[in-house]
């Protein structure tokens, strides 16, 4: 640990202490999600939305914007700083999501420290100047305790506002920005199927040559927030699958893609650690559908299961983690495609031979997504999911390889069985 660094952190975890005994400890109770009451609405501690000003430091920070996630933000000395960090809600899984604007009106370096309460320091931070290109912080600008769940980051501020978050801010006017290229190819359809706790409008994608497709692939995403690696490995995944290839075209033919994207749009305008304004993770609702996101998606996929003339083929569900992993069904669950899982991520690690494919299979005892899916439909259900810091570019080729050896196993289980 670098002098400097070390000097500020020390003071820190005194800060710490003395903050709350539960800002960087808290221990999570265990939540039996199989209990009907478990995913019913739970009370949410919304943040106040305001720009913090400290006169005679010429700083000005604000959380005044969609995504964003601060709850306090306190001055120690002229350029020293604390930010502290709450989840909507607790007990919550760890994804200690932060976000803010800075700036002052002259050049100025300053120290800002990250404290946390019902959870601890997880994302590297990013910055960004415009809210949209986005670059890690340097690590000399930027220090972690692991064990005592606290981090420091030195900023350099100015006239010109600079963002500050936990990942990339990737929202719905990102989603509208990324997908509008998909929405305008003749083969891609989009439509709100319902809505959110607080009104926004749930969006589905239909991608395929036909408007009624016999063979489908389903596909979610973003039913956590901070999540945003996922999203870009989905973005990549269906820019494979609508993309020009002869592959593409054959398996745009055969079979059709139903996508949700953003299957949490209020938890991510709200700068959510994990939950929806319900106070709830989706992705524990899929036994019994308190939530109105969860109902809009069960709703839309069981229109396939209801159609005698569609058949579902597979189920992916992209997040994020700490590191690349595919959460796949035990392999004694039969599935159809029968072995198509262990097929399917065996030919990705033969195509990506300095990438490690790492795999954990669990049954259908856990309310989650997949197990929905699987249970339901009988197909392969996979949660697809990236780690934090995955570099953009292999969180790309992945998806890419991924998405060619979907299609292709898919088009020869179809070819075979005809």
């Amino acid at each position: 640990m670098n002098t400097y660094f070390s000097l500020r952190l020390s003071g820190l975890l005194l800060l710490t202490a003395l903050l709350a005994g539960a800002c960087h400890s808290a221990k999570s109770t265990r939540v039996d999600y199989t209990q009907p009451d478990a995913t019913r609405d739970k009370k949410i501690r919304w943040q106040s939305k305001r720009t913090y000003t400290f006169e005679g430091s010429g700083v000005a920070v604000s959380n005044q914007f969609a995504g964003a996630r601060l709850n306090d933000f306190r001055r120690e000395n002229d350029s020293t700083f604390t930010a502290l960090i709450k989840p909507e809600n607790a007990p919550i899984n760890n994804s200690a999501w932060y976000a803010f604007k800075i700036w002052g009106p002259q050049p100025k370096a300053v120290t800002v420290n990250l404290v946390y309460q019902d959870g601890s320091h997880r994302y590297h931070p990013k910055i960004s100047r415009d809210g949209r290109g986005w670059q890690a912080l340097p690590a000399a600008a930027y220090q972690a305790d692991t064990a005592q769940h606290v981090a420091q980051m030195r900023l350099d501020i100015g006239p010109d506002t600079l963002w500050v978050a936990g990942q990339e801010i990737f929202g719905a006017r990102d989603f509208q920005r990324e997908l509008a290229p998909f929405l305008a190819l003749p083969f891609v359809r989009q439509r709100a199927i319902g809505e959110s706790k607080q009104g926004r409008a749930i969006f589905k994608m239909d991608i395929g040559e036909e408007k009624e497709p016999r063979r489908l692939v389903a596909i979610i995403s973003r039913q956590h927030p901070p999540e945003v690696t996922g999203t870009y490995a989905l973005l990549g995944f269906l820019r494979t699958i609508c993309g020009e290839s002869d592959l593409a075209r054959q398996f745009r033919r055969e079979f059709g893609v139903v996508a949700i994207p953003l299957m949490n749009p209020d938890g991510v305008a709200e700068g959510h650690w994990r939950h929806n304004t319900g106070g709830i993770d989706l992705n524990r609702d899929w036994l019994y559908f308190n939530q109105p996101e969860t109902r809009v998606a069960r709703d839309e996929f069981l229109k396939i299961k209801a159609n005698p003339a569609q058949q579902l083929f597979m189920f992916l569900d992209f997040h994020s983690t700490q590191r690349d992993i595919f959460y796949t069904m035990k392999p004694e669950l039969e599935t159809v495609p029968p072995h198509f899982s262990e097929q399917w991520l065996a030919e990705i690690q033969r195509r990506l031979p300095d990438y490690q494919v790492r795999e954990r299979a669990s049954g259908t005892k856990s309310p989650v997504s997949k197990s929905w899916f699987y249970l339901t439909f009988g197909v392969p259900s996979v949660t697809f999911e990236i780690g934090d810091d995955t570099p953009r570019e292999s969180v790309d080729r992945l998806a890419r390889v991924a998405a060619e050896v979907m299609m292709e196993q898919l088009l020869d289980y179809v070819a075979g069985s005809e």
